[in-house]
């Protein structure tokens, strides 16, 4: 369901220490001269832990075209991806938590270090008193005895050391999945697991700044359940809920690679394609109106047959005179016409030109 997959160096799997983790995003920020700021790091820590699809494609493409990363460039990433106050707060708190855990983990090692040094220094002296061959019983077995002690000094300290390291990497795995969490909660609708009308409207004003600046071209479904509030009046809301997460699933498993699946609110979603011509479009939308047509559906408890679920949708690409509003408001006037030429069908923006009308389940741009 994802749309969305970096620097040439392989960002860290999720059981990676994160003080590896925090030393590679220092490293890749100070190798692209990045001034270290809360918000940069942030930007440059879900680039390596590759937890944001959608920025490592942007950074990556920024990469390869030679982009100096500068002040208004970096603000620029950080607002398109982390615009939310509360997304923000939250991350700062793990920004924060990471560098602490770096922070301990690398005074155990110097700690570790110092005893290590020392314990060698000994052994040598010991070494050299050994082969001086003057040495007394008495002096012996102190020297013994401290070499022993030392030695224990060095197996509690690595035991610590140890357990620091796992502590770290357990915080650091725990910090991760509160941070996938939320931007999961950020950027999901709850009920149907698809994207919501926030991270929608993002989506939408990246692909058409893409558009305007490259030439790419997208295209847009509109996509309505048709009499759902019959479902919702005849059968109660958490049937009608359960019917949502149905026809977000099916929507879910027909898309692929960069497209955005989104709920756009009530009973209406929302599919935005790039790289994909009108009648690409039409054929994905045709597709998807047959597939959740296909089963009647039954309440799991009781079998009580609901029936067959059905979806209108309308259809529009991204055309030169467009504003990033306009385009998907012909999806929208599309839809509404299939609504009224009897539902259950595609419509796209050439219908809404040329008037006419189309048959039942065909997509009359296909």
């Amino acid at each position: 369901m994802s749309p969305p997959a970096s620097d040439s160096e392989t960002p860290p799997g999720p059981d990676s220490p994160v003080t590896e983790v925090a030393r590679k995003v220092l490293l890749t920020m100070s190798r692209r001269q990045i001034p270290l700021t809360p918000e940069n790091y942030q930007v440059w820590f879900a680039y390596v832990t590759g937890s944001r699809p959608g920025l490592t494609r942007e950074i990556d493409e920024r990469v390869a075209a030679g982009t100096r990363f500068d002040d208004k460039t970096n603000q620029g990433i950080y607002e398109r991806h982390f615009g939310g106050d509360r997304e923000r707060k939250l991350i700062q708190e793990v920004s924060q938590a990471t560098f602490q855990i770096l922070k301990e983990a690398l005074e155990g090692v110097i700690a570790t270090g110092s005893v290590t040094q020392e314990y060698s220094q000994r052994l040598n002296g010991f070494a050299s008193r050994l082969e001086q061959g003057d040495l007394d019983p008495d002096t012996l077995k102190k020297m013994i005895g401290a070499v022993i002690l030392d030695t224990r000094k060095v197996e509690e300290s690595s035991t610590e050391l140890t357990r620091q390291l796992e502590k770290a990497r357990q915080e650091g795995n725990e910090l991760r999945r509160k941070l996938e969490e939320a931007e999961r909660e950020a950027t999901r609708d709850v009920l149907t697991g698809l994207y919501n009308r926030k991270y929608l409207d993002k989506a939408l004003h990246a692909l058409y700044d893409h558009y305007r600046q490259e030439g790419a071209p997208f295209s847009v479904i509109m996509m309505d359940i048709d009499h759902f509030k019959k479902i919702n009046d005849q059968f109660g809301h958490k049937v009608g809920d359960s019917v949502l997460e149905y026809v977000g699933q099916t929507i879910t498993g027909s898309v692929k690679g960069r497209d955005v699946p989104a709920r756009y609110g009530g009973e209406e979603f929302m599919v935005l394609l790039p790289a994909t011509n009108l009648k690409d479009a039409c054929k994905l939308a045709e597709s998807i109106r047959q597939q959740i047509s296909s089963k009647a559906l039954k309440i799991a408890k009781t079998q009580t047959t609901i029936g067959i679920v059905e979806v209108s949708s309308g259809v529009s690409e991204v055309r030169e005179d467009d504003t990033v509003d306009t385009v998907a408001d012909r999806a929208d006037k599309a839809l509404y016409l299939a609504k009224r030429s009897g539902r259950n069908r595609v419509k796209s923006e050439q219908d809404l030109s040329a008037g006419a009308g189309s048959h039942k389940g065909t997509a009359s741009a296909a």
